[in-house]
């Protein structure tokens, strides 16, 4: 089928009711299906019960803004592709949420023929990205892509993780040391980080810390050459979600590395919950 005939979902997000009317209906006389939303609450709603080829989102709205909605949307369906309007445009703001996953970032006022034109682009592009993701002979249950952040001084045995787990199909980083750990966490978050406790500089327990207090929730499977009861100890204390010898069992890593990535999924999911109904009850009158 020809792609610029094909139906795409859009859901609207605007706290504007004039501006949300028109562009629904101007957007609708171009062929898209609209969904609209007038508030951040709303639109999470409706994301946690729909599938949408692209997100239009409004950056200012009172009750919870676009950036925050825009996060909720990257964790739970992140292959939705979001189109961010706002009505004052920097290009630091364009800066920062492009790097963060942004399809594309409009001003407003918008025209609506690029507004569409730019729409119907990421959605096509999404669109043929999960159609390239899949390979001859994949199970037909499509799982999420694992993202794993490798952390250790030992660069062979980075190297051999690495192609271990991208064959397997998750999007495997590598760090050398924990500074180069923490530097990657600013600018890509990961589900799981497989860390080495011995390392020159900082070690891997100090590394752990930071990312507790940082990112708490990254499930953080410590690597041990030398493993002792009170490094395990002093790990579980910090936060550590398992504690492998090192060099680990492949099958028994990726094991726990699903497991934990799942368990993340589910605190994900339940934070979102939470914070829906925590901005439901504030905004109730």
């Amino acid at each position: 089928m020809d792609a610029s005939k094909e139906l795409i979902r859009i859901l609207l997000v605007d706290d504007e009711e004039a501006f949300l009317l028109a562009t629904s209906q101007a957007l609708g006389r171009r062929g898209f299906e609209v969904s609209v939303a007038p508030n951040g609450v709303t639109a999470l709603e409706k994301i946690a019960n729909e599938n949408y080829d692209v997100v239009v989102l409004d950056v200012k709205m009172p009750d919870i803004d676009g950036l925050e909605v825009f996060g909720q949307i990257s964790s739970r369906k992140p292959d939705t592709p979001v189109i961010l309007l706002t009505g004052h445009p920097s290009i630091n703001d364009a800066f920062h949420t492009s790097k963060h996953g942004i399809a594309d970032y409009l001003s407003k006022p918008v025209e609506m023929d690029e507004l569409a034109r730019k729409a119907r682009q990421v959605a096509t592009d999404a669109r043929q990205k999960k159609q390239e993701d899949k390979t001859p002979g994949d199970s037909a249950d499509v799982t999420e892509a694992i993202s794993i952040l490798i952390v250790d001084d030992e660069t062979e045995l980075l190297d051999s993780l690495q192609r271990i787990f991208v064959r397997r199909k998750m999007n495997a980083i590598t760090a050398d040391s924990g500074a180069r750990a923490l530097d990657i966490l600013t600018e890509q978050l990961v589900d799981v980080m497989v860390l080495d406790v011995k390392m020159p500089g900082m070690d891997g327990l100090e590394v752990l810390r930071r990312v507790r207090e940082k990112y708490p929730s990254i499930q953080v499977i410590l690597l041990s050459g030398h493993p002792s009861v009170e490094a395990a100890m002093e790990g579980v204390k910090l936060g550590a979600s398992e504690y492998l010898k090192k060099p680990p069992d492949i099958d028994e890593l990726i094991g726990t590395i699903t497991r934990l990535f799942r368990q993340r999924q589910e605190i994900l999911e339940e934070q979102q919950k939470r914070l829906i109904e925590e901005i439901r009850r504030r905004y109730t009158d």
